[in-house]
């Protein structure tokens, strides 16, 4: 694959090229992405989807995402906006792009993309980790940390997604303290009888029998509310339709929170398996766009009945 094209003519033959809004988290697609060097602006699409800088020898510079790739790989390239930026542009070789149909298909997209490369100037990268969250189910007495993948597949409910114990911890600690919560019995602190967080007046006293357990549970799981997960509101995967105002359309597969791909029409869902858990990214996406539900984004469930 040469990295030497020029204009609008891609060393890659139309045939190697992808269907346009068809992405498959499964295959790499460095090889197929049509691309142009820096001197053939001009042949960039000034459509919705995302774009990658390659330096030398494929490497991945920059993961990118806009309305309108061709405007915002100009202003890349005539006005970088540092000096790390400029330096970027100096080692690239060949911009590429894969076509969306539309922003949500895009940011989906772009946070795979740099989870899979990490390429070198993305400023946050965001590599995949497994989580941990609080678990809180009915009846039970203490929420207890569990790996956030259950997140998954769970109808319980969760509170918050962590890199380690240690800031799970911290978070509820953080809680208790502004809500005087007993760490006794939230399971931070060791002993028995009286906390040191009552002795000094930062516990209304359930460790000793001067506020019910029951109450401190109740102002628990309300202080923890704003850390809650939304569960995935689905029995299985959902189809979001995405059309662009030039009447293009696309289907973005999402089953519990984690993004399986992109394709141009349903029949093409089986071909995009995926065993990864739920990211973090895919779940601030969407919901950002389920509280603010735009006409051009339609959800279809695929598997299942809602109940």
């Amino acid at each position: 694959m040469s990295s030497n094209s020029t204009g609008g003519d891609s060393s890659r033959p139309d045939s190697s090229r992808p269907e346009p809004w068809r992405y498959d988290p499964q295959q790499d697609p460095v090889e197929t992405l049509p691309s142009v060097s820096l001197d053939g602006l001009a042949a960039l699409p000034a459509r919705p989807g995302v774009y990658v800088f390659f330096g030398l020898n494929d490497l991945p510079l920059y993961v990118g995402k806009s309305v309108d790739i061709r405007s915002r790989i100009r202003s890349h390239v005539q006005q970088p906006a540092s000096r790390r930026h400029a330096q970027m542009i100096v080692q690239t070789q060949r911009i590429a792009w894969l076509r969306t149909s539309g922003d949500l298909g895009a940011q989906l997209l772009e946070a795979d993309l740099i989870k899979r490369w990490v390429p070198l100037y993305n400023r946050q990268l965001r590599k995949r980790v497994r989580m941990v969250s609080w678990n809180w189910p009915e009846g039970d007495a203490r929420p207890t940390l569990t790996d956030g993948q259950w997140v998954v597949t769970a109808r319980t409910q969760f509170y918050g997604l962590f890199r380690n114990r240690r800031d799970a911890q911290m978070t509820l600690r953080g809680i208790a303290t502004d809500e005087s919560l007993c760490l006794r019995i939230l399971g931070l602190e060791a002993g028995s009888g009286r906390c040191f967080g009552y002795q000094i007046g930062r516990c209304r006293g359930a460790c000793c029998g001067e506020e019910t357990l029951d109450d401190h549970a109740s102002r628990a799981r309300d202080a923890m509310e704003r850390l809650r997960i939304e569960n995935w509101p689905w029995p299985g995967r959902v189809a979001f339709r995405e059309t662009n105002r030039h009447g293009e359309t696309g289907l973005h597969i999402v089953d519990h929170w984690h993004y399986q791909g992109s394709v141009g029409r349903l029949e093409e869902l089986d071909v995009l398996p995926d065993t990864r858990g739920f990211d973090i990214d895919t779940y601030r996406i969407l919901n950002r766009f389920i509280a603010a539900p735009s006409p051009t984004i339609e959800a279809i469930p695929i598997d299942g009945e809602i109940d």
